[in-house]
Order: C-alpha cells, then sequence, then structure tokens
C-alpha cells in the first residue's frame, strides 16, 4: 500500500467529493489541467498530485487505495467527512481523540481501516466502528 501526505489524501478527497471520477483527475493531472482543480477549490495544493503521476503512483493510490503517513484526528475527521460525507454528532460520537459508533458499508470499513496510519487502532463491534489512537 503507498503511503501518502495528508495533503495528498485531502487534494484526492476533494476531487472526488466534488464528482472527479478516478480516470479524469488522472487525465487532468497528466494534461497539467490544474485550473480545473482550481474551480473546486482554490485554496488546495494539488502538486503533490503531479509529483504522484511523475512517480507512476497516482493510478496505482486512485484504484486501490492509500495509507496516509500521518494522521491527527482533526485529518481523520476532515478524511471521513470528505470521504463518506459523515459528520461528527450527528453520523458518529467524537470524544478526544476517540471515533465511534461510525457506520460504514463494508468495502468504505476495509478502506477506512487500510488508510489509517500507524498511529491508530481501528476496531469494530455491533455498535460500528471505533478509532482510537494506538498504544
Amino acid at each position: 500500500m503507498k503511503r501518502i501526505t495528508l495533503m495528498e489524501a485531502y487534494a484526492i478527497e476533494t476531487l472526488r467529493s466534488n464528482a472527479y471520477k478516478n480516470e479524469e483527475i488522472i487525465e487532468k493531472v497528466r494534461n497539467n489541467e490544474i485550473e480545473d482543480f482550481k474551480a473546486v477549490d482554490d485554496h488546495m495544493d494539488y502538486d503533490g498530485l503531479f509529483e504522484l503521476e511523475a512517480e507512476d503512483f497516482l493510478g496505482n493510490i486512485l484504484e486501490k487505495g492509500y495509507q496516509v503517513k500521518f494522521l491527527t484526528i482533526n485529518g481523520l475527521t476532515n478524511l471521513i467527512r470528505m470521504k463518506y460525507g459523515k459528520e461528527a454528532d450527528s453520523d458518529y460520537r467524537l470524544s478526544g481523540f476517540v471515533v465511534s459508533e461510525l457506520q460504514l458499508e463494508a468495502e468504505e470499513r476495509r478502506d477506512l481501516e487500510t488508510m489509517l496510519s500507524s498511529n491508530w487502532k481501528f476496531s469494530e463491534s455491533e455498535n460500528g466502528i471505533t478509532i482510537a489512537p494506538a498504544k
């Protein structure tokens, strides 16, 4: 699994949450069409996507997933919102550094578990997913 930065994950999930398909992202990166991305979020830094493509990793990351190198609690909750459309308090509980009672489909659960950096522990119960700091 390719490890990427949180900012690279934000760039990918920002585009995906704005209806960009994997193929479109790859095509626009290959054609250096960053202005189209800036129309989605002009404050986002998309340069990391070009670096991933230059290293021949972007297509694999988009198709097979990624692991974030280091993930803070704010980064985690932002990615849950961006990738799955889930919000704290309405879709899951957030208590300190622990996310709990998160409900996701099976494929989404696998993606989330894979995406987590090693400083997080993923577990499941009948109440849903819990993500807590690794000890």
